[in-house]
């Protein structure tokens, strides 16, 4: 764990409640990506993230300090996720906002390309299966280690890399080879999704 989070956890824990709301700026951004990237609905990924910062307010007693803070809150994320998404199996929602631009000026053609290009990566990964897409989000878009993906997921590592294998194979399978960069299909455009 970070000094800085260690020092903010302590006097949360001791009264200090006003604190928190610096933890949640330091990971609001990972905690609602991971919340869109799972459900792919704004609000609800919006929704989902104040539940995992309360859970994370409740539990921060039991946080087990040998475990980063970021792998903890990740996991109370991924939970909140799962028990939401199992709760409104087969609804099917539509693919919103969200995608990331880049911040270089492009042409319209290059525009609509890089588009078209970020919805088709969207596509092949929200069509892999569960425990292979989450764990391709955690550790391409969210930076995630092995060992950290393991934490999270409660697996052994050598399950992780074989499903991140497997899950990589698919995705290859469903876009086709991997190109040179300004093509659609960069490993850059799949960490960006």
């Amino acid at each position: 764990m970070e000094g800085w989070e260690k020092n903010i956890i302590d006097r949360i824990l001791q009264g200090d409640a006003h604190l928190y709301g610096e933890i949640i700026n330091a990971y609001k951004s990972a905690v609602f990506s991971m919340c869109y990237r799972m459900v792919y609905q704004r609000q609800e990924a919006e929704d989902l993230s104040q539940e995992v910062f309360l859970k994370a307010y409740r539990s921060l007693g039991k946080y087990n300090r040998e475990m980063k803070f970021s792998t903890w809150i990740l996991s109370i994320t991924r939970n909140t996720c799962i028990d939401y998404l199992r709760k409104a199996r087969g609804d099917r929602v539509p693919l919103e906002e969200g995608i990331k631009t880049r911040e270089v000026p492009i042409s319209a053609e290059e525009a609509y390309l890089y588009k078209e290009q970020k919805r088709e990566i969207e596509e092949a990964i929200r069509s892999l299966p569960e425990e292979y897409r989450l764990l391709i989000l955690l550790y391409h878009q969210q930076g995630l280690s092995y060992k950290e993906i393991a934490n999270v997921e409660n697996l052994p590592m050598s399950l992780v890399k074989n499903r991140l294998h497997r899950g990589r194979k698919m995705l290859k399978e469903k876009l086709g080879p991997v190109k040179k960069e300004g093509s659609p299909w960069t490993a850059e455009a799949v960490k960006n999704i």
